[in-house]
């Protein structure tokens, strides 16, 4: 017999029920995360419209839940004891529309998609463009903020509203919507075939672990610095709490032999920027986003 779901799992339904898609009560997060690590959420929802997703976001804020935007899931350490509110999953939010050179894409859509298209510096990375736009996310070729030209956000308000290049602050592996936790819908780009999409994609699969799921780069990069040759030089490669384990192949990993935990992972991440302090007097800060229960 299956059991009913709590209270508030109940709650939220009632909440979105004459709401187009379907609410998962107390679904589980990891197989959601490039990490598969990770707790329930109170539910899910996958809104199958952009303005699904904005009455939504609207009705949990009103309702005092916490809620959560969820794209491709490659850059997130969900906790072991989930996630206690509305987890918004953006996986049909795929919109995809060519004009005059110009592409508009709904935030769900694969990156790997617009990499293909004409964005080729953007080549092996997961996720969808909603996240990838929010932490600005590419290679040491360049990044996804040089390619928008503009973006479609909602306020805290419940207002939509179109942000210009300069309005979204793009910086290193951040942006204005990362930083005010605005959800982005949808993202108009210019292309950029200037580099061979193939010879990144290889190289990527000779450098990095992708054979294990991990979160991707853990760290960012310390100006004029590299953090995996940083985190190599201080002698972690291999280095484990559980199942969580700094990779042989790339050092700025971490990745999941098959049973770790999201707080393994943490005490591993806490290791490893106590060591690098200590062997170079640098600080790693996090590139990847670890969600607060």
């Amino acid at each position: 017999m299956e059991a009913r779901p709590g209270d508030g799992a109940r709650a939220l339904l009632r909440i979105l029920r004459d709401l187009p898609g379907k609410v998962r009560p107390e679904e589980p997060l990891a197989p959601h995360t490039t990490f598969r690590i990770g707790g329930r959420a109170l539910a899910l929802y996958r809104p199958p419209t952009e303005e699904a997703l904005v009455e939504a976001v609207v009705r949990a804020r009103s309702h005092g839940f916490p809620w959560l935007l969820l794209g491709g899931g490659s850059k997130l350490l969900v906790p072991d004891r989930g996630f206690p509110g509305l987890v918004l999953s953006t996986a049909a939010l795929r919109a995809w529309r060519e004009e005059d050179g110009t592409l508009t894409v709904g935030a769900g859509t694969p990156l790997s998609r617009v990499a293909r298209w004409g964005g080729w510096k953007l080549a092996g990375i997961p996720g969808t463009v909603g996240g990838a736009v929010a932490m600005n996310a590419g290679t040491r070729y360049g990044s996804i903020g040089e390619q928008i030209l503009s973006v479609r956000a909602l306020l805290p308000d419940g207002r939509v509203r179109t942000f210009t290049p300069e309005e979204c602050r793009f910086t290193y592996r951040d942006s204005l919507f990362r930083r005010l936790r605005l959800p982005v819908l949808a993202v108009a780009l210019r292309p950029d075939r200037g580099g061979d999409l193939r010879t990144l994609l290889a190289e990527r699969a000779r450098t990095q672990p992708l054979d294990l799921p991990s979160a991707g780069c853990v760290f960012r990069n310390p100006p004029g610095q590299s953090a995996g040759w940083l985190i190599d030089q201080s002698g972690l490669k291999g280095a484990r709490v559980g199942d969580a384990v700094v990779s042989e192949r790339h050092a700025n990993f971490i990745c999941n032999l098959g049973r770790a935990r999201a707080q393994d992972v943490l005490e591993l991440v806490e290791f490893v920027q106590d060591r690098v302090v200590d062997r170079f007097g640098v600080w790693l800060s996090l590139e990847l986003e670890v969600v607060e229960a």
